[in-house]
């Protein structure tokens, strides 16, 4: 087994990474990784997409008498950093480095293979993947604290722009009904059943599309209606929303920077009454009921 390995790292831009990636491998390279260069936070990806940060760094494990200045070559417009490293099993301690997280009083986010630190908690399994929606992001853990102060028992949950599923099944564990979990990216899709699989709630779940699920349920109303996304497609899906709340459903939107939330409060204005009721990192929670 080797005991050591070159690690090499390259900044550069989201536009070049699958060169820089590519470039790595006719290395030699074991493996290759990518984290933001800077302290960008991440937003949601077009449908299909990976995430990735305007400004990405890119690292590789080779082998340990790859030449440095053979690397260098390869990257005659960057400069690679450099650094031997103790051989290891990576991918376990990546996960180690998870922690569980709890959201209200309740609710704890669990990578798998972690144990729920609270024996009276309720926790979610979750598997990290590319879809969006772990609990680390403002706008997620907005949304989970809401839900877990909520009164959940009998209530059915739209989850519109479901991303891993988090949402909708962290809505069923604490007590809902069913969930119809939403979304435009398959890749979503995949990630929100199998999320809902590991935590023995697929059965109460629903997913799909929206041109598959939205007009076989048009007659169908929720308690409860969840969407974090951002808040351009919030203010177009406003009246297609409405569509599926009743009097008095319970609303959560998020996804939303602070000076943007006037405009998405007005495009609810016609039949809900929001209002800000958390805000994180710059970005806020609007919430509030239906009302006509």
């Amino acid at each position: 087994m080797v005991g050591t390995w070159l690690q090499a790292a390259v900044d550069c831009p989201q536009t070049d990474v699958a060169d820089i990636e590519a470039t790595f491998e006719s290395l030699g390279a074991l493996v290759t990784w990518a984290q933001g260069a800077d302290d960008e936070e991440i937003l949601e990806p077009e449908p299909g997409a990976t995430p990735l940060w305007a400004a990405v760094r890119i690292t590789a494990l080779l082998p340990p008498d790859t030449p440095r200045d053979r690397i260098a070559a390869a990257f005659p417009n960057c400069r690679p950093h450099f650094e031997v490293v103790a051989d290891r099993d990576w991918d376990a301690e990546w996960r180690r480095s998870l922690q569980p997280l709890r959201f209200g009083q309740r609710l704890w986010v669990c990578p798998e293979g972690r144990a729920c630190p609270d024996a009276a908690g309720i926790s979610l399994t979750l598997e990290p993947g590319l879809a969006f929606g772990t609990g680390t992001h403002p706008t997620t853990a907005m949304c989970l604290a809401w839900l877990d102060g909520q009164p959940l028992g009998n209530s059915r949950v739209l989850d519109y722009g479901c991303g891993s599923g988090i949402l909708a099944s962290s809505a069923l564990i604490l007590g809902a009904r069913s969930a119809m979990a939403v979304d435009i990216d398959l890749q979503a899709l995949t990630a929100t059943r199998a999320n809902a699989a590991r935590n023995h709630c697929a059965e109460r779940l629903t997913t799909g599309l929206p041109a598959e699920l939205l007009p076989a349920c048009a007659q169908e109303t929720f308690e409860i209606i969840v969407a974090n996304i951002l808040s351009g497609p919030l203010v177009q899906l406003a009246p297609r929303l409405r569509r599926f709340a009743r009097p008095a459903t319970r609303v959560a939107l998020s996804g939303i920077l602070v000076d943007q939330a006037p405009e998405v409060i007005a495009a609810f204005g016609p039949w809900a009454r929001l209002a800000v009721t958390a805000d994180q990192g710059g970005w806020v929670l609007l919430a509030g009921t239906v009302t006509s």
